[in-house]
């Protein structure tokens, strides 16, 4: 069941859009095991228990909101699709010819 506007989330450098619980769960399976923590585990037992018919989808999905949040992939409105690249190694370095801190 669709439960009104989409979230839109960033997952892997792609804009995905988040229609119903079954589409957050299914991100949230794929979500890499080195960032599962307890806000994860919370959003995850929020959209299994509104596919059991435990809690409302409205009240998963906004468990699911806090965990995009937390986990930085929420896209905010407005924010245009296309992701900057990441800027590269070098670009932290210090010029040349400048003296690094000790």
């Amino acid at each position: 069941m669709k439960t009104g506007m989409p979230l839109k989330v960033r997952m892997d450098g792609q804009i995905e859009e988040i229609d119903c619980v079954s589409d957050a769960a299914d991100l949230l399976q794929r979500w890499p095991l080195e960032r599962r923590g307890h806000v994860y585990r919370s959003a995850l037992n929020a959209c299994s228990a509104a596919i059991a018919a435990q809690i409302s989808e409205c009240d998963a999905m906004k468990v699911f909101t806090g965990f995009a949040r937390v986990a930085d992939i929420l896209v905010a409105e407005g924010e245009p699709a296309m992701m900057l690249e990441a800027r590269t190694v070098q670009s932290r370095m210090p010029r040349q010819g400048r003296q690094i801190p000790k």
